[in-house]
């Protein structure tokens, strides 16, 4: 293994933890950061569709299941508590009494028709306790009997808009890094955020890591193809390098609004943070001292960048200026930090260690204010992401024994397991 291999296998994933630097974990205050997830939520049933759907309405049933859960504001009432013959009900007739006795202040009914080649997939939501349907934003359209997630994510998303004011994030998209099992070659992916249609982004046998969203919908990554750490922008499965100094170049963070990719570089013998022009040229050295900086995020104005720096002895967050001055250390709490995500409204999720050794994600004000703990020893958790809204979280954790990609709301409070089975982690939100 050669020496920039070496060094980019520890600095990629930022640092490789507190032993590192030599460190023993600072105890955090759990009293101040107790996390309280389960919050009261709608108790709702979904009745089992119904209709001409044939093998989709099985499928039709796990998925609307599957995301009424990760929007956070439901309780999904399971179907053996049903009073007898609420299952076969049509949407043209409910009845709420024994709907509202199975324990269910709302219910979800599908209706699938068959029309030529065409399914139909109707869609109804019951508010149990006032005994009325409720009207929300969905029309249902005709769909190919395999394209029946597209219809299913409308009318969710309509839900959520019903009760929040804010429409749902299903159909958007997410990247993540697979490796088919621990240990095993890391490979970057896509998928819905519901953890369906995965599929690689690019062709490449070699590694790949830290994916990032770029220009015009295309995909940032490093990858090994050519032996060396490089960062490749990959466009309809196909990549071209754009960096490809000696050692490190990675971590991309790439901001619309000003066209540039902020990333850590080593070619100097130290990592870190440029920034560079969208097809790798003018190339800006922004930190420049003996400590290991990385990590960039921007904030969504392009104005500054969050990153990982040990200058102070251990990896903490800090922000800066998009020219680099203004430096600022951000956290200080405990002596590892890491993995900063640059969310709406001025907050920064990122990854920390407790006094346990435990890795789980925090939320902090960009101007230091209102630490918030999202996760707690619920095995490790790390690369926290945030929806578009900002009103979710998205990042990798192994509480289920495997590395799973949950879905949390912002304040913690609710998190679920995007995908199911698998190893994945490192989700980037798309749009």
């Amino acid at each position: 293994m050669n020496q920039y291999l070496t060094a980019a296998l520890v600095l990629s994933l930022t640092f490789v933890g507190s032993s590192a630097f030599g460190q023993t974990p600072v105890p955090v205050n759990e009293t101040a950061f107790t996390v309280q997830v389960g919050a009261q939520k709608l108790a709702l049933a979904v009745s089992p569709a119904i209709g001409e759907g044939g093998a989709a309405t099985a499928e039709i049933d796990k998925l609307l299941n599957h995301t009424l859960q990760l929007t956070g504001l439901f309780d999904i009432v399971p179907t053996g508590s049903f009073l007898p013959g609420l299952t076969k009900e049509t949407l043209a007739a409910t009845n709420y009494d024994n709907w509202y006795a199975s324990g269910a202040s709302g219910v979800v009914k599908t209706q699938a028709k068959l029309s030529g080649n065409s399914l139909v997939i109707e869609m109804g939501l019951f508010d149990t306790l006032g005994k009325k349907r409720i009207e929300i934003a969905y029309d249902p359209k005709a769909v190919t009997p395999d394209n029946y997630r597209k219809p299913v994510y409308a009318f969710v998303n309509a839900v959520v808009q019903y009760f929040t004011g804010e429409p749902g994030f299903f159909g958007q998209s997410m990247l993540a890094v697979t490796r088919d099992g621990k240990g095993k070659t890391a490979k970057v992916v896509s998928m819905m955020t519901d953890g369906s249609g995965i599929s690689r982004v690019s062709k490449s046998n070699a590694i790949e890591m830290l994916p990032e969203w770029g220009p015009g919908g295309s995909i940032l990554l490093t990858s090994y193809a050519k032996g060396n750490p490089d960062l490749y922008v990959v466009s309809a499965g196909a990549g071209h390098r754009i960096s490809s100094n000696p050692g490190m170049n990675s971590g991309a963070s790439y901001c619309a609004g000003n066209g540039r990719i902020a990333l850590t570089l080593s070619k100097d013998g130290n990592a870190e943070i440029y920034t560079m022009s969208s097809d790798g040229s003018d190339q800006r050295r922004l930190t420049n001292n003996s400590a290991i900086d990385t990590s960039p995020a921007w904030s969504p104005d392009c104005s500054r960048i969050a990153f990982v720096s040990d200058r102070g002895g251990n990896p903490q967050i800090y922000t800066m200026n998009a020219d680099g001055s203004g430096v600022t250390r951000l956290t200080m709490l405990g002596n590892y930090n890491t993995n900063p995500a640059w969310g709406k409204g001025g907050l920064i999720a990122f990854s920390a260690r407790d006094e346990l050794n435990g890795l789980d994600i925090f939320v902090i004000r960009d101007d230091g204010s209102d630490l918030t703990r999202i996760t707690q020893q619920q095995g490790k958790n790390d690369k926290p992401t945030w929806s578009p809204d900002g009103r979710y979280l998205a990042f990798s954790s192994t509480r289920d024994g495997s590395s799973r990609i949950y879905i949390s709301t912002a304040d913690g409070k609710s998190q679920n397991a995007a995908t199911t089975s698998g190893w994945y982690e490192n989700p980037v939100w798309g749009h």
